[in-house]
């Protein structure tokens, strides 16, 4: 049983100083808030509850030197701790994208029941650390390794398979906004806060609310036989999605059209005026579209150049 002591706190540091330097100023601050909230369940005597200070470091070592056997106190809680935190090495693959951490923590809301609300992008990689550190989550680290690695191969095969990442262009604001709206508007955009963003961060948003349509359940994956493939459902809603583009470009391309006639026959020229109505076009803006999106459709690539 641990004991208690009044010696100045300031003397025990002062003579342990190389041991605290090497065992806790080493430590990531993650690290350190793992320690104080699992010694603050495990210690009543001393509370290590922290009080927000800006030195979650030197926090812990006052703490700790309350305690008579604080390396024992502090060996063990580091034990369990490596027994039980994810390393900061397994988290690197999302930290630099935005899309992928928007895809994780919908799977962790949907699939988990960790409902956290409309958030803002700033904050989606703390909430996603959180999960896996938070003492509720009694997996071990080798499991929470496992389950993490799962999503993102969920993710990669929906990267992989999908034939709209390199439909928007990384240097068209235009379209990425326009996207973001369009999608503000079919409810299908991902539960965030801030959509007014860099060009990468909207793109990730747009392309993560994408992703997010119709994605594989943990069910699914873990049959033996699967193998990720576009619902029809999440087809369409992606070619409506381009044609809705197409129209918007034409509409607003606002650039003088030179006089050109073009001989069609009586049923086409009556259908092109039914359709321009219905779209609520000039027919010329309706030819333009039709062309256009044929073009795109049957004579450039996945890359936008074009075939013949």
């Amino acid at each position: 049983m641990p004991i208690y002591r009044d010696t100045p706190t300031s003397n025990i540091i002062s003579d342990n100083k190389k041991y605290f330097d090497e065992n806790i100023r080493s430590l990531s601050e993650r690290q350190v808030s793992w320690l104080q909230v699992y010694l603050a369940d495990k210690t009543k005597d001393v509370s290590f509850i922290s009080l927000g200070s800006t030195n979650l470091h030197e926090e812990l070592i006052n703490k700790l030197v309350k305690i008579d056997s604080f390396k024992q106190v502090f060996y063990d809680a580091h034990l369990k701790m490596l027994n039980s935190l994810v390393p900061d090495k397994y988290f690197k693959l999302i930290e630099e994208s935005l899309r992928a951490q928007i895809f994780i923590l919908q799977v962790l809301s949907d699939e988990y029941d960790y409902n956290v609300g409309k958030i803002h992008t700033d904050h989606i990689l703390k909430l996603i650390y959180n999960f896996f550190d938070r003492k509720e989550n009694e997996n071990t680290a080798e499991n929470k390794i496992i389950f993490l690695t799962n999503m993102l191969l969920r993710l990669e095969e929906i990267v992989l398979n999908s034939n709209y990442n390199k439909w928007l262009n990384d240097n068209e604001e235009r379209q990425l906004k326009w996207a973001a709206n369009y999608l503000v508007e079919k409810k299908l955009i991902v539960n965030v806060s801030n959509l007014e963003n860099s060009k990468v961060e909207l793109k990730d948003i747009v392309l993560s609310s994408l992703d997010l349509i119709d994605y594989p359940s943990r069910i699914e994956v873990r049959d033996k036989n699967y193998s990720y493939k576009m619902s029809a459902n999440k087809e369409i809603i992606i070619d409506k999605m381009k044609r809705a583009w197409s129209q918007q470009k034409y509409r607003d391309a606002g650039k003088t059209k030179k006089p050109y006639h073009l001989p069609l026959t009586k049923n086409t020229k009556a259908r092109l005026k039914k359709m321009a109505q219905v779209q609520g076009l000039s027919e010329t803006a309706m030819l333009d579209i039709l062309i256009n999106r044929f073009y795109e459709l049957d004579y450039v690539d996945v890359d936008g150049k074009d075939l013949y």
